[in-house]
C-alpha cells in the first residue's frame, strides 16, 4: 500500500458529533488520509478515519503534533472537527503544491455553513507588539479588508484549515505545545516560518466550510480568556520580549474593566450570558493588576 498524499490531522475535544460528521464527509480515496487524534477518549472507531487515543488532553499543538509523526504524507492538512472539505477541495491542494513549489503551506478558503466568507477572521498579518496590545482592549488589527487573489501571500492563516509541506513544518519544530490547550499557537508557527524565510500561500478554489467557535462554547468564556491571555503572554515574551509581556498585563487589566462596565450594553458574543462575561472580565482584571503571569 502507497503513502498518502495528503493526510488531515484533526484534534478532538469533547467534539465526537462533529468529528462522526467529518468523517461521513470524507472521500474514500487512498490519496487523502484523515487521522483524527481522541483527546477525551470519546470516539470510538470511526469508519474512513485513523483514531490516535494518547490517553490525555495535549492540547491542539501536541495534539497536531502527534497526528503528523503518525502519517508518512508529504503534506499535512491541519483541520478543526468542526470543518468539511467540499468536493475538489483536497485535490485542489495537493495540485497547488505541485504549482507552487516554493510554497511551505497552502491556506485554503473558509466559509461558514451557511456559504458566508471567513476571510476577516482567518486571514491576517502577523500581528506587532502595539497590535497585540490593542486585543487588551478587544480590538484585532491586521485583519484582511477583503478577499485576496489567488496566490497571494498570507502570513498568519489560522489553523482550522491550514495545509503544510511535512519537511518544512518539520525543519521549523512543529507547533510549540507550549501554547496550551489553545490560540496563538498558529500565530508562533507562522512567525517562525517567516523567520525562516517561507511563504504561504492563498488557495480560494479549495473551499472548506466551517462552523467556528465550537472550543469556546465546550470550554466557558472565563476558560478561553485565561488561556488566550496566557497563551498571547506566552507569544510576547517569545518573540518581542518580556517588558512588552509587562506592558499587556496593564492594558489587559484596564480592557477588562472597560469591557465590565459596558456589559449592560453589550454582552460579549461568545460569553453564554452577561453574569458569565462578568466573572469572567473580573478574574482577568484581577489576575493581570496583580501580576498574573502565563503559568508553566
Amino acid at each position: 500500500m502507497t503513502d498518502p498524499e495528503l493526510a488531515a490531522i484533526v484534534v478532538s475535544w469533547r467534539a465526537a458529533a462533529d468529528v462522526a460528521e467529518l468523517a461521513s464527509a470524507w472521500p474514500r480515496d487512498g490519496r487523502f488520509e484523515l487521522v483524527v487524534v481522541d483527546q477525551t477518549g470519546d470516539l470510538g472507531e470511526i469508519a474512513g478515519a485513523r483514531v490516535l487515543r494518547p490517553g490525555e488532553n495535549l492540547g491542539f499543538a501536541g495534539g497536531s503534533n502527534l497526528g503528523a509523526k503518525s502519517t508518512a504524507a508529504p503534506i499535512l492538512l491541519f483541520l478543526n472537527p468542526d470543518t468539511r472539505p467540499e468536493a475538489g477541495a483536497l485535490d485542489a491542494i495537493a495540485r497547488a503544491f505541485e504549482r507552487w513549489p516554493q510554497a511551505a503551506g497552502v491556506v485554503p478558503r473558509l466559509v461558514g455553513f451557511d456559504g458566508a466568507a471567513q476571510t476577516t477572521w482567518q486571514l491576517r498579518r502577523l500581528p506587532s507588539p502595539a497590535a497585540l496590545l490593542a486585543q487588551a482592549f478587544f480590538f484585532t488589527p491586521g485583519r484582511f479588508a477583503g478577499e485576496p487573489a489567488e496566490g497571494s501571500t498570507i502570513e498568519q492563516p489560522a489553523a482550522a484549515a491550514l495545509a503544510l509541506r511535512r519537511e518544512l513544518f518539520e525543519s521549523v519544530g512543529g507547533f510549540d505545545d507550549r501554547f496550551f490547550p489553545a490560540w496563538f499557537e498558529d500565530v508562533d508557527l507562522a512567525r517562525r516560518l517567516a523567520d525562516a524565510g517561507h511563504r504561504l500561500f492563498y488557495l480560494p478554489r479549495a473551499v472548506i466550510q466551517h462552523r467556528q467557535g465550537s472550543s469556546v462554547a465546550s470550554l466557558g468564556y472565563g476558560s478561553f480568556l485565561q488561556a488566550y491571555d496566557r497563551n498571547l503572554l506566552r507569544y510576547l515574551d517569545k518573540h518581542h520580549g518580556h517588558l512588552w509581556s509587562v506592558a499587556f498585563r496593564w492594558a489587559a487589566a484596564v480592557g477588562a474593566i472597560v469591557r465590565l462596565l459596558a456589559l449592560p450594553l453589550r454582552r460579549p458574543a461568545r460569553a453564554a450570558s452577561r453574569a458569565e462575561a462578568a466573572a469572567a472580565l473580573l478574574a482577568v482584571a484581577f489576575g493581570a493588576a496583580t501580576g498574573w503571569r502565563q503559568g508553566s
